[in-house]
């Protein structure tokens, strides 16, 4: 799972954060609550507050331990066994009947046996989830690059698919930045 084999990507997902972090420290320099009440939370108590702040705030709230953590995961530089972070888990999905795998192997295992299936990286573990999942993490089943045979996010990882799958997942668990 690095993108060693797989083609360098755009990396959208990796720029969106950097992205969300100006339009953070622009508004806590305008003394916007919400966004001072969002550095505060994740690091740094009072101002002035950084860009390295913003972008430690940005990465906790997509899911990510740190910016480094962050870097490194949608960057394309992970392997199997590293964290991946919770980005690919809500907690609407609590309710839903998953299947927990602690390795990539066993993952694989349950994966094989269940067709239709979608295969997500959790920290250090994986979950086999169905389109009810996938629609809780606000992604549109009906798109054609979750129609194909490979709905294994792992096996993916580093792709372009898996770029513009993970912005879309970020769009959506950290709301548009479209008017911010």
């Amino acid at each position: 799972m690095s993108i060693s084999e797989n083609k360098p990507i755009a990396c959208r997902s990796l720029a969106e954060l950097k992205i969300r972090s100006r339009i953070l420290l622009k508004a806590a320099a305008q003394e916007k609550p919400e966004a001072l009440k969002t550095l505060s939370k994740f690091g740094k108590q009072e101002p002035p507050f950084q860009h390295k702040d913003a972008l430690k705030a940005v990465s906790r709230l997509a899911g990510f331990k740190s910016w480094q953590h962050a870097s490194h995961i949608l960057g394309g530089s992970a392997h199997i066994g590293d964290d991946m972070g919770v980005l690919w888990y809500n907690n609407k999905c609590t309710g839903l009947l998953n299947i927990w795998c602690r390795n990539y192997e066993e993952a694989q295992e349950q994966f094989s046996q269940r067709k239709g299936s979608f295969l997500f990286p959790y920290k250090t573990q994986f979950v086999i989830t169905d389109d009810e999942y996938v629609r809780a993490l606000g992604i549109d089943t009906d798109q054609s690059i979750l129609l194909g045979p490979n709905r294994n996010f792992a096996e993916n990882y580093g792709s372009a698919t898996w770029d513009d799958l993970t912005f879309q997942r970020l769009q959506h668990a950290m709301g548009s930045t479209i008017g911010h």
